[in-house]
């Protein structure tokens, strides 16, 4: 019954690992995509930080780091600003990832240096790449050790849990960092501990006033040995009906554990998805939604089967709002542009931000139809802004692609600059 109960607990929790590792593999790539044009672009110090911190509450974990790599310097949540030094041991870890082939890595980081004590967590990085596939920087989501922690040992109280460095001392719990496992248990040799990379290890006591097992089991990917203590005085004291009873809780709490753990990772993946979709300044989509949901080949078909049409537009002389009053009025403009714009829509529509200042629209109406509300938006911002909009517009047939469609949509918006702005172009096939 002990050995059962414990390979049960043992195989749960990489498993609970190997789920979090996967869910927060998926949020780091999201953001380390959200945040390369920013750093291909340029940013400003102050709001880089506010998005992260804003990020990181929408998301729900410790802290989020940015390594701008180009520039020498380490942004996170909790508002540093550091200048790196790949030549120390703090940032040595960044030029070695840089230089390796994975684009994403999961790692325990453990300092022993009391001034990096806030950055004790599970980190899980991902490579910033610009548009030439060159890495730029990495962003890192720390979780909270302990609240991972929490989430296996509350699989068995009966059941003290640990990690172990390759050296065989400890790193969690935190009451028992830095000491040895063969101060701890005397009776494990030097030998039986060296096989643990290749084959788990079970060590047993058996005292006058406490028996217990040590079960040895090594995590490739965050390089550290798992070590599960499980005190079997009670065991031993109770009868075989106590033992199946036990046994049967023990499934019962297991089972438990990973539905709660499934559903888990479905509410943090649909907080997640609706951050990483939506812009933050103007809260249209994004282009990780374009190129995650629209360019998809069922959600495209669906739009090349139904009438439906493309509208792009960008803001007339954006530039010289940029230029002449700075980009906190330059992002006003975008945000009031927006506003008036969405008035305009259907929430059926997909309202596209598709970089700077120009937006894509997805509308799900025949042709006709669309130029009128094309032209209502057109007279909209006039009246409602102190900026203009060039427009183009086509329509969307059965034999489009998403980049045959944007072409024709792209030709009619520079048609229309070509004109003299403020107006709305048409280049379509059935018209």
């Amino acid at each position: 019954m002990v050995e059962t109960a414990l390979e049960e607990t043992t195989n749960h929790i990489p498993n609970v690992l190997r789920e979090i590792n996967k869910n927060y593999a998926y949020t780091s790539k999201i953001l380390a995509e959200l945040y390369a044009e920013k750093l291909a672009d340029g940013y400003q110090v102050d709001k880089l930080l506010l998005e992260l911190q804003s990020k990181q509450r929408a998301i729900g974990v410790k802290q989020i780091g940015l390594v701008d790599s180009c520039n020498g310097l380490y942004l996170d949540t909790l508002g540093r600003v550091l200048q790196l030094d790949i030549s120390s041991a703090r940032d040595q870890w960044v030029q070695e990832f840089i230089d390796g082939q994975a684009d994403y890595r999961y790692a325990l980081y453990d300092p022993d240096e009391l001034e990096y004590e806030s950055l004790y967590s599970f980190y899980y990085d991902h490579k910033i790449k610009d548009d030439h596939g060159k890495t730029i920087g990495i962003l890192g989501i720390g979780l909270n050790y302990e609240d991972l922690y929490q989430r296996i040992q509350g699989l068995d109280n009966n059941i003290d849990i640990s990690f172990l460095n390759l050296d065989g001392d400890i790193r969690l719990p935190k009451n028992n960092k830095g000491k040895s496992v063969f101060s701890l248990y005397p009776n494990l040799s030097k030998q039986q501990f060296d096989l643990i990379e290749q084959q788990d290890q079970i060590l047993w006591s058996n005292g006058n006033r406490e028996n217990y097992l040590v079960y040895f089991h090594y995590l490739a990917d965050i390089n550290r040995i798992l070590l599960l203590k499980m005190d079997n005085t009670d065991y031993y004291n109770n009868s075989r009906k106590q033992y199946f009873v036990s046994f049967l809780i023990g499934l019962a709490l297991i089972f438990t554990v990973a539905i709660l753990n499934l559903f888990y990772i479905f509410y943090q993946n649909k907080r997640l998805n609706k951050s990483a979709f939506y812009d933050l300044l103007t809260g249209c989509y994004n282009r990780n939604y374009l190129e995650n949901r629209i360019k998809l080949r069922p959600f495209w078909r669906q739009l090349t089967q139904a009438q439906c049409s493309m509208l792009v537009f960008d803001i007339d002389h954006f530039k010289h709002v940029n230029d002449s009053f700075g980009h906190l009025e330059g992002d006003k403009m975008l945000k009031q542009v927006a506003s008036v714009v969405r008035n305009c829509l259907r929430e059926s529509d997909h309202f596209i931000r598709w970089g700077g200042d120009e937006f894509l629209v997805l509308i799900e109406m025949p042709l006709q139809e669309s130029m009128a509300i094309a032209n209502r938006i057109q007279l909209r911002v006039e009246q409602e802004t102190s900026v203009t909009l060039s427009l183009g517009i086509t329509d969307i047939t059965s034999n489009d692609s998403f980049q045959t469609a944007m072409k024709r949509a792209d030709s009619a918006l520079y048609e229309a600059k070509d004109k003299g702005r403020n107006q709305v172009r048409v280049c379509c096939k059935t018209l």
